[in-house]
């Protein structure tokens, strides 16, 4: 089944509210009900729904300005930060969230056409997290301490 990216929309609200997430993930994410409270109407951050084949999997955050820069040693205008992907533990091992991200440049271009780069980190206790990145293109470029360890920064040049 084919994996899309989109903007959330009032009709994903309860899908995501109703995702579940292996305990395991707790501290490397923030549950959608969570990003549906503070997301919304905040100018720099936005609210993206994965979708696989027209029902709600999943979820994620893109943003700029002060949300993008927390995750860098100096402000990067030409970035996009990557946060709190959740994929719903019945669609987890089906390749839906490598699907997600292999399918990110396209939308973070439509969103973003100043971007050059996406960027995010992951925890180093979440190796698996970390191929999906990389399976879409995503490189370690950098580390950095975190608020539960040592993390791995991730960028994903568009250019």
């Amino acid at each position: 089944m084919p994996v899309t990216l989109q903007p959330v929309q009032p009709d994903h609200a309860a899908a995501l509210r109703a995702l579940t997430l292996p305990a395991a993930q707790a501290d490397f994410t923030t549950h959608p009900a969570e990003l549906l409270n503070s997301v919304p109407g905040d100018p720099q951050r936005q609210l993206i729904t994965v979708l696989r084949g027209g029902e709600v999997a999943g979820a994620f955050v893109l943003a700029v300005g002060e949300h993008r820069d927390r995750y860098l040693t100096a402000p990067d205008p030409d970035a996009v930060a990557l946060s709190s992907l959740s994929v719903d533990a019945a669609q987890q091992g089906r390749g839906v969230g490598t699907a997600a991200m292999q399918a990110l440049p396209g939308l973070v271009r439509a969103l973003y056409p100043q971007a050059r780069r996406v960027i995010l980190v992951v925890n180093q206790r979440n190796p698996l997290a970390r191929r999906v990145y990389e399976k879409a293109g995503f490189q370690v470029t950098a580390t950095r301490e975190g608020r539960i360890g040592p993390q791995w920064v991730m960028t994903l040049p568009l250019d």
